[in-house]
């Protein structure tokens, strides 16, 4: 497939343009004009690029662009001239998508968040932009705190690193916004009437938010919480556009 048809598709499905966002989204490196096999991963590092090699790979998907957020240097050198260096002379073009791999109704790492635990979205909220990134879902049956925290540590590989319990016994509506969330998004949560609040990681003001505010919330790691959508992008890529697509796990346990 020719690059800038890739590009396009990327574009047409994730809608960068709509939010708001601190990173670049879309193409950051073009090193190639076609595109035959696709990594994805959260982030990219120098690991993900020698698992693209390994897989002869020339395209890179990733939710983090490092390299390419705003106010970072884009100076080809020092390390991230290393990194381009070796992205460019494998023929391994890059794209990233922040916000909009967060946000998507289908794909989404909240979207697929909710799916997993069994929930049925039913609203959205944290606009960031003209989009919104979290999502509000609910069960049919009120779950207790004990089949709540099940529920996660079957959902999670590594389960929840954090939970403050001060808000209600039974959990039926509940807000999931990965990655990292402060304590605007979780009061815009209370305010729609959430039960508990999901999320990846935590500021040390949140359990002090989640105590004085009575709010149920747990937190499962802000990379393994964003595992969910590039995963998804590459099944979806894969099924749509026959290219072959594998997503590469490598785990940080922030």
């Amino acid at each position: 497939m020719d690059l800038p048809f890739m590009t396009a598709w990327l574009d047409d499905l994730l809608d960068p343009k709509s939010f708001n966002d601190f990173c670049v989204n879309g193409l950051c490196v073009e090193a190639n004009d076609k595109v035959t096999r696709i990594v994805t991963g959260v982030s990219l590092r120098d690991q993900l690029i020698d698992a693209a090699i390994e897989e002869k790979a020339d395209c890179i998907i990733v939710h983090h662009p490092n390299g390419f957020w705003k106010g970072e240097s884009q100076i080809p050198v020092g390390k991230f001239g290393e990194r381009l260096r070796k992205l460019m002379c494998n023929g391994i073009s890059v794209f990233g998508f922040h916000l909009p791999l967060d946000g998507h109704r289908e794909i989404g790492n909240n979207a697929m968040i909710a799916k997993i635990l069994g929930l049925k979205p039913v609203h959205e909220f944290m606009y960031e932009g003209t989009r919104a990134i979290g999502v509000i879902a609910e069960w049919n049956t009120p779950a207790t705190r004990e089949e709540f925290l099940d529920c996660l540590d079957t959902s999670f590989e590594h389960g929840v690193q954090n939970k403050f319990f001060f808000g209600p016994e039974q959990i039926r509506r509940v807000a999931i916004c990965s990655g990292s969330c402060g304590e605007e998004g979780i009061r815009e949560a209370v305010e729609m009437n959430c039960d508990a609040f999901v999320t990846g990681s935590i500021k040390e003001s949140v359990p002090i938010f989640c105590q004085e505010n009575g709010v149920n919330l747990v937190s499962c790691g802000h990379h393994r919480s964003e595992i969910f959508g590039v995963c998804a992008l590459a099944e979806k890529i894969q099924t749509e556009l026959g290219i072959p697509s594998k997503f590469v796990d490598l785990d940080n346990p922030i």
